[in-house]
């Protein structure tokens, strides 16, 4: 299950400690071919940090270090004004792409950072930057128009759950959750995974 919250616990944690192109409808990979498109749920992962004015190279070198505990796709925001070590610095993991990653941690940050200009007065909310991504994280090897990605733990569900199950047999994801879900037909994997933007992805 994707999850996006503040990032500042994970980062103080550090700084304690050493400081997701859809599948064709009609034209489903099987199990075996979908194997060979995805990457392995406990794989190495590469970050991208995404340079912005606000931040400090301290700032950068903090990015850098949330790369590994982060599962794919994420992405990270920030609310410029705040800085990094504010609440509405959000990362959102565990997406099937990049994009909804980046789009899920943008509008959690923006959630948050109007409801911390809640109690400012007008005029410094009025000029309170829009949140920016500033890091991205994706399996190592990763490059655009994969036919088929699933987040890590969506990954690890195909080649262990998904795999023990009969045939037929469906396997469907939600882009904007990363949720996803798997059973013997379309209808039943569609309500397993339990969102409106659902679609199938594997079929045995």
């Amino acid at each position: 299950m994707s999850h996006v919250l503040p990032i500042r616990r994970a980062v103080l944690g550090l700084i304690m400690l050493a400081i997701a192109a859809p599948a064709l409808a009609q034209e489903l990979p099987n199990l075996r071919q979908a194997r060979r498109m995805i990457f392995a749920e406990q794989g190495a992962v590469q970050g991208e940090v995404i340079p912005h004015p606000s931040l400090s190279a301290t700032d950068l070198a903090i990015l850098e270090q949330l790369v590994p505990t982060q599962k794919y796709y994420a992405a990270v925001a920030i609310a410029p004004d705040l800085g990094l070590m504010s609440e509405a610095t959000i990362a959102a993991a565990n997406y099937h792409d990049e994009d909804n990653a980046r789009a899920a941690a943008l509008a959690a940050c923006d959630a948050a950072r109007l409801a911390s200009a809640e109690d400012a007065d007008a005029d410094e909310a009025a000029a309170s930057a829009e949140c920016a991504i500033v890091l991205v994280i994706r399996p190592e090897g990763w490059e655009p128009g994969r036919a088929l990605q699933l987040n890590s733990d969506a990954s690890a569900a195909l080649r262990s759950d998904y795999r023990r199950l009969g045939r037929p047999r469906v396997m469907t994801i939600s882009d904007s959750t990363g949720n996803w879900g798997m059973a013997a037909d379309d209808a039943a994997a569609l309500a397993a995974c339990g969102e409106t933007d659902c679609r199938a992805v594997v079929r045995n």
